[in-house]
């Protein structure tokens, strides 16, 4: 389809904060990266939310604040101004409820991040009602859904992607195996207790080994479960840095030796394994949610299959004991997340599927 011929797009966010040019978690930013990335392939895009800030991230996206109150007609009155337009709910099933009467609208699609059919705030049969796809982040996490019901004639599954802009590789000899780094919401279904665990037994055999933990538990607006400060005082080696825009992420990727995603719950797929590999860095992860799509197991990064301190411990220190298997897999991640992650092959995907007739696929 001609760009001057395609829809216009409208982007709504779930209720959760988001902030334009700061600090997200990884539903925020794919919502962020879905609009950048729709925008930057000549389509015109509306992202819509309860924003913290005003500030422009991309001069191709309009934004559109929600508020409090999360006035989603708001949004779907500018859309239908501009319309045909596609709607794209990010999340939860709200937008697409209102939108059921709008004329203008010619596609209405539901991207779920969440572990649960149910997440969407719509019962599975209700919903098969109100959308024309519904797309997942993982394989996994497609077939969790359909268990609990989600209406598989209308499920598919796309990923979510990396700007390697932002997260550019790095030469293997760059990267400094004794370097860990964990990056994500300090909260425990991410498994930072245990990685800190293993931490602590590796430096028995790694004395230079080093941890740096990026990220707060108000990504996902909960309180503290870890003393931060103790933490810091009483383990040598080990650096929080906070919530930290992008740049300073992938800065400190592109020297790390391993990335450390220790998700204990149903992680439908994570942004930092992608970007990791983005940069060269290997990851090693439990065997959970779509955490395993992510990478290619023995070959960009580890896969651990128990849940537990003890095999974290086993997986990381025999990567240690390898500097050059580290180094194969460092060039190897950079290879497998271009030609398989990019935001820019994943929106190719998207626009497809807004932008003709055909069903979702597996």
């Amino acid at each position: 389809m001609n760009p001057q011929q395609a829809p216009f797009y409208l982007i709504v966010h779930t209720d959760h904060p988001l902030n334009p040019s700061g600090p997200n978690s990884g539903a925020e930013m794919a919502a962020i990266n879905h609009a950048r990335f729709l925008a930057q392939a000549g389509r015109r895009v509306a992202l819509a939310a309860r924003l913290t800030s005003t500030q422009t991230f991309d001069p191709g996206v309009e934004l559109i604040d929600l508020g409090s109150n999360y006035e989603i007609e708001r949004a779907l009155d500018y859309a239908e101004a501009r319309a045909p337009y596609v709607l794209i709910s990010e999340g939860k099933a709200f937008a697409l409820v209102l939108a059921r009467r709008s004329k203008g609208c010619i596609k209405r699609i539901l991207i779920t991040h969440d572990r649960t059919a149910g997440d969407s705030g719509i019962r599975p049969e209700v919903l098969e009602t109100m959308c024309d796809h519904i797309l997942c982040v993982s394989r996994a996490q497609y077939e969790k859904l359909a268990q609990e019901g989600a209406p598989t004639n209308k499920m598919g599954v796309i990923y979510n992607g990396v700007d390697r802009s932002i997260f550019p590789a790095a030469a293997p000899q760059a990267h400094q195996p004794s370097r860990l780094i964990f990056s994500g919401a300090l909260v425990p279904d991410k498994g930072l207790h245990l990685l800190i665990g293993s931490f602590l037994d590796l430096k028995a055999n790694h004395p230079s080994l080093t941890l740096d933990v990026f990220g707060s538990s108000s990504l996902w607006l909960r309180t503290d479960y870890l003393n931060i400060e103790e933490l810091q005082k009483a383990i040598p080696g080990i650096s929080f840095h906070g919530k930290a825009p992008q740049s300073a992420i992938a800065a400190s990727l592109q020297t790390a030796g391993i990335c450390v995603v220790p998700s204990i719950w149903f992680d439908p797929l994570p942004l930092v394994s992608l970007e990791a590999q983005a940069t060269g860095t290997p990851v090693v992860t439990f065997n959970v949610g779509g955490l395993p799509e992510t990478l290619i197991d023995g070959e960009t990064g580890l896969v651990v299959a128990d849940i537990s301190q003890a095999a974290l411990t086993q997986a990381i220190d025999s990567l240690l004991r390898d500097p050059a298997r580290l180094a194969r897999m460092s060039q190897r991640a950079a290879t497998h997340i271009a030609e398989n992650f990019d935001w820019s092959v994943v929106i190719r995907r998207l626009i497809a599927l807004s932008e003709s007739a055909e069903a979702p696929g597996r």
